[in-house]
């Protein structure tokens, strides 16, 4: 069962997506929006990503940003 932080976290993920599965903001863009802490931010999207509700869209390898998208177990947690 997820947190109301988790859970807020994760409708940040949706509602700054620019589509359903794309995402292109990093945990700083994500705290700012939902007004948490960075630190706690990047640790519930640690969480989130190791449970499975989250999937890696561009690594810091890729293009230089670590960004995160719903995945399906997400998506129907927030039955979207």
């Amino acid at each position: 069962m997820l947190t109301p932080v988790q859970t807020k976290v994760l409708v940040g993920v949706h509602a700054l997506s620019d589509e359903i599965e794309y995402n292109i903001y990093e945990a700083a863009d994500i705290a700012e929006y939902i007004r948490l802490d960075t630190k706690e931010v990047q640790k519930e999207l640690q969480y989130l990503f190791e449970q499975g509700y989250l999937n890696e869209c561009m690594t810091e390898e890729d293009d230089g940003f670590e960004t995160f998208c719903l995945s399906h177990k997400a998506m129907e947690a927030m039955q979207l």
